[in-house]
């Protein structure tokens, strides 16, 4: 038995169990050997926070709850979702000090459609703007 999140829209509808692809989170009802679970409810609830803001600000309002998963065959996923699974980014994870996510935080640009910049969006484009510095610095 595994502890996983299942996501909610804002509504309050169950969309299905978090996993992440690339910098963005997402659900399925299908490939549960790919989400985030754990076999205890105080693993699962460890970092419950991080992920439900992060789920909260991608999803506009949704938010998170810690469940017991169905059961799944986790040695024998089938080849297609193998095949999305090693297409997709592969994720940096780290976790920045408090004072740089406020930063960052102060700095998310809103794009044309006035939706507010994903978290690896706002990334990319610090470290590209700390790229040039770093180029133009050197003798």
């Amino acid at each position: 038995m595994y502890y996983g999140y299942q996501c909610y829209s804002k509504d309050h509808e169950p969309l299905g169990w978090l996993y992440l692809s690339g910098y963005e989170y997402n659900w399925t009802n299908r490939d549960l050997y790919l989400c985030k679970r754990w076999k205890t409810p105080k693993g699962a609830e460890k970092n419950f926070e991080q992920y439900n803001s992060r789920w909260q600000h991608q999803s506009k309002g949704g938010y998170l709850k810690i469940e017991v998963m169905p059961e799944f065959n986790e040695n024998k996923p089938d080849q297609q979702s193998l095949q999305r699974y090693h297409q997709a980014p592969k994720v940096i994870v780290f976790k920045p000090q408090e004072n740089i996510v406020k930063w960052l935080e102060q700095e998310r640009c809103v794009n044309d459609d006035g939706e507010p910049e994903s978290d690896g969006e706002i990334l990319n484009r610090k470290l590209a703007e700390l790229m040039k510095l770093s180029k133009h610095s050197k003798p």
